[in-house]
């Protein structure tokens, strides 16, 4: 079913091919009229000067032509698209008549009329297949099967010199004029396919909009039922967690289920969203259960997830996850304090996950790295053709990034 849009797009390219159809049908119908017209002028003329010595031929011919073009006419207005044996049976009626026409006619008297040997009728023809068929070689082939039968009924009257330029001059203004009207049809209907193009084009990128804002409405909608969702889960379970997990009066005596409380609370608010990108993957779950030991150790992680990609390499998730484990292990063992942030996200096909923390921090300039920062982050994200940084200052904490790609 089509949107109003896409009706209305449509019908508007039917109406522009359905205008062009009605410009060639208008220009073949009214230069067959035009020509006929002249032809009848000069039959007019033919008869005051007593031109006819085979009457019975020159009814025949004009005969065969008016019911020919008459059938034309009809075909041309009452059909949306014009066969291709119209077009031939309108050149060969064509050929015909003109090649037969020489021979009912007084050379001498006929001659001093105007386009007495149909040459109007040939002009049209070349028309009609240039804007019907649009295409060269049918253009080509129509306007020289025309202009080979013109010289071949002019050949036995030439007087040469005078006619012969008439003659040449005759065919180059009936070639001249099929070809004009080929180029004129040709760009007509590139036109139009263009616009058939920028439609689509069009259609395409609605379609691409309304999809996209179904797809951000329902993502907004999820977002507010799992901020919901999340408020209640953080008044009544985790603060009870929390509170076992703690060292305080409501703290658990057994040091076991504190661990654990504290890797369920970490788990708990990692899954809540911080934004509308911050659905679940496999590399959030990941990233959750990398920072459970941590938590066991009394470390604090805030997870922040942006646009996260669904279909990552299993080895790459597993790489992230691990040197974030270990980096985690090291805020947790080295760092002195208690909280850390670990950001996930995705931009422009690249995946980040930094884990930063506001402890004591160090110069890399004169302390070495330890076994698992170069072996378990740093040469871990190289093997999965990813990329980690470690960035600190005394003082001022430590910031390690891992890229993938590099």
């Amino acid at each position: 079913m089509h949107t109003p849009f896409e009706q209305a797009d449509e019908s508007g390219v039917v109406g522009l091919h359905r205008q062009v159809r009605g410009i060639v049908a208008a220009v073949v119908v009214l230069a067959r009229l035009a020509s006929l017209a002249m032809v009848v002028l000069s039959v007019v003329g033919a008869v005051q000067v007593h031109a006819y010595t085979e009457v019975p031929l020159a009814i025949a011919v004009y005969g065969v032509l008016a019911v020919w073009s008459a059938v034309l006419i009809t075909l041309v207005v009452r059909r949306t698209e014009v066969a291709g044996w119209v077009l031939v049976v309108d050149v060969a009626v064509t050929v015909v008549v003109v090649v037969a026409l020489p021979w009912a006619v007084s050379n001498d008297e006929f001659v001093v009329l105007a386009n007495p040997y149909l040459e109007p009728i040939m002009v049209s023809v070349a028309v009609a297949v240039a804007l019907v068929s649009g295409s060269a070689w049918q253009t080509t082939a129509g306007c020289m099967a025309l202009a080979l039968a013109f010289v071949v009924g002019q050949a036995p009257l030439l007087n040469y010199g005078a006619d012969v330029v008439s003659m040449v001059s005759t065919v180059g203004w009936e070639v001249g004029i099929g070809f004009c009207c080929l180029v004129f049809i040709q760009r007509l209907r590139r036109v139009a396919r263009q616009v058939d193009v920028a439609n689509a084009q069009v259609i395409a990128a609605r379609e691409r909009v309304a999809a996209q804002r179904a797809h951000t409405e329902e993502r907004t909608r999820h977002f507010h039922e799992e901020v919901r969702r999340y408020r209640a889960l953080h008044d009544g379970p985790l603060r009870i967690l929390t509170a076992i997990a703690g060292p305080g009066p409501a703290g658990h005596p057994d040091p076991a289920v504190r661990r654990q409380c504290a890797v369920s609370v970490n788990l708990l608010r990692g899954a809540a969203p911080d934004s509308t990108g911050g659905t679940l993957t496999d590399l959030s779950l990941a990233l959750m259960e990398a920072g459970g030991d941590s938590a066991a150790l009394g470390l604090r992680v805030e997870y922040h997830f942006a646009n996260l990609p669904e279909d990552l390499p299993a080895e790459v998730v597993d790489a992230l996850c691990r040197a974030s484990a270990e980096a985690l292990s090291n805020v947790a063992v080295h760092a002195g304090t208690t909280r850390a942030r670990l950001t996930a996200m995705a931009a422009d096909q690249v995946v980040t996950v930094a884990i930063v923390d506001q402890g004591k921090g160090f110069d890399p300039g004169t302390t070495e790295f330890g076994y698992g920062i170069r072996h378990s982050v740093i040469d871990r994200m190289t093997e999965v053709g990813g990329v980690a940084t470690v960035d600190s200052h005394p003082g001022e904490g430590t910031r390690i990034d891992m890229r993938w790609p590099a």
